[in-house]
């Protein structure tokens, strides 16, 4: 076997890898089905705005849209999420 050199973090981890806690699946579970609820309450949340756009840069968003396979609503949605938390 390959005698590799370990660095201190990685030496800790090995030394204490036996000590470590088991994962408690019931507690796994549970957060992963609150944080399940906590983005499907978040995806509800929507505001309904109206804006006027240029006929031709909206026909563009459709065919974009339709090209990934989603509907333009939901394609321009994705597009203001990702300006909006780039800030």
């Amino acid at each position: 076997m390959k005698n590799i050199k370990l660095d201190d973090y990685e030496k800790d981890i090995e030394e204490n890898f036996e000590k470590r806690s088991p994962l408690n699946t019931k507690e796994l579970k549970n957060e992963a089905h609150l944080l399940t609820q906590a983005a499907k309450n978040h995806a509800k949340v929507k505001q309904s705005i109206t804006i006027r756009v240029n006929p031709f840069d909206l026909e563009a968003i459709k065919l974009k849209a339709s090209k990934l396979g989603v509907p333009y609503q939901t394609y321009l949605n994705i597009l203001f999420h990702k300006e909006a938390t780039a800030l």
